[in-house]
């Protein structure tokens, strides 16, 4: 499934229904489990402005954050779950993508 082109489509104003979604989520789950094996991921490349735009987070964010966000907005957890956000950007940490102070 390519990702980044149904988050293209989702930026451009085009509805990603519900199996699409739920396709993502699986996607998302494989996205997180390359970047611990290799930094030469897609996923963890900067992300196009309007894509960080269309996601609600910072502008030059990584691609699976934007992916995390997007999916958090159309498959919310359920309350006291971690969110798709905190755990991509946990797994960054962890696996030194990100700098966290």
């Amino acid at each position: 499934m390519n990702y980044q082109l149904l988050l293209e489509c989702h930026a451009a104003g085009t509805a990603i229904t519900q199996q699409e979604a739920r396709l993502l989520d699986l996607e998302l789950d494989s996205q997180l489990a390359s970047i611990k094996v290799s930094r030469t991921q897609g996923c963890i490349e900067i992300a196009p402005p309007h894509i960080c735009r269309a996601a609600n987070v910072r502008q030059d964010s990584f691609w699976i954050t934007c992916f995390a966000a997007i999916l958090d907005e159309l498959i919310p957890v359920a309350v006291g779950e971690k969110s798709r956000g905190a755990t991509v950007f946990d797994e960054l940490v962890w696996n030194g993508y990100l700098v966290h102070d």
